[in-house]
This record gives C-alpha cells, sequence and structure tokens, in this order.
C-alpha cells in the first residue's frame, strides 16, 4: 500500500472517514452523511468518488444487492500511516523529529495530548534501551 494512499483526493478521503464510520454502506448512505457535513454533494459525484476508490483497491463492493454496497478494504490506520510517511518524506526529508518538534510548538496540544506525547517517548526509550539486550540474547543462542 506504499504511497497508493497518497493518491488519494481529499473528497475521496472524507468518503472513506464516513465508510471507516459506518462500516458499509451505499451511495446514498455516504450522500447523506456528506450532505450533513458540507455542500450537499450530487449523488453522481459520490458515486464517482466511490466507483473511483473501488477502481484503486481501497473499497470493496457487493454487487449482488441493489443498491451496491461498499465497505473499506483498508484500515483507516493503514491509509493513516501511509499519508503520514508521505508528508514526512515530503515536507521534512524524511525527518520525524522535525515534523514532531513542530507539532510540539505549532499545534493546538492540550495538556493531556502533551502527557501521552511525553508516555509515548518513555515507551520508545524503554523499549530501544531493551531491544539490543535481545538481539544480544539471540545472538549467542
Amino acid at each position: 500500500m506504499r504511497d497508493r494512499a497518497k493518491g488519494i483526493t481529499g473528497a475521496e478521503l472524507k468518503v472513506l472517514k464516513i465508510l471507516w464510520r459506518l462500516g458499509a454502506g451505499t451511495v446514498r448512505d455516504v450522500k447523506d452523511a456528506l450532505t450533513s457535513k458540507a455542500a450537499a454533494p450530487a449523488y453522481t459525484t459520490v458515486m464517482t468518488l466511490m466507483n473511483q476508490l473501488a477502481a484503486k483497491d481501497f473499497l470493496l463492493v457487493d454487487r449482488e444487492r441493489e443498491p451496491f454496497v461498499y465497505r473499506p478494504a483498508v484500515s483507516r490506520e493503514q491509509v493513516l500511516r501511509d499519508r503520514v510517511q508521505s508528508f514526512l518524506r515530503d515536507v521534512f526529508d524524511g525527518q520525524a523529529g522535525e515534523l514532531v518538534l513542530r507539532l510540539v510548538e505549532d499545534a493546538d496540544l492540550s495538556a493531556d495530548d502533551l502527557r501521552e506525547i511525553e508516555a509515548k517517548i518513555d515507551a520508545r526509550e524503554v523499549r530501544d534501551r531493551r531491544a539490543p539486550a535481545r538481539r544480544r540474547k539471540g545472538a549467542k543462542s
């Protein structure tokens, strides 16, 4: 999937987000969800977006039912991970530390967000300290 998610347009991502939330849905279900969030898109526009996502293998289509039912073929986490990695590579030349520092400095983070970031950093440091010891044990065996 690497870089495949980079090809998802903003409108397609909105459709995916709705289907991740719903689990599955028809064009009408997605159109109704989009209508409540912004200007009402045409039914045919939503259908085109969903067919494009299916052609890109991001949606599965149950054509046995009428109307067709679409469901995500990829998880939210897979798409987000790929898009973040592409953004990191394209904008920050792969330097994750720069991205994190920019977010900590510029984003509107709550005290809870900062505590969660600190906890993840602490957990990563513990994991990294243990990793060399595991490798040494594995090398001796």
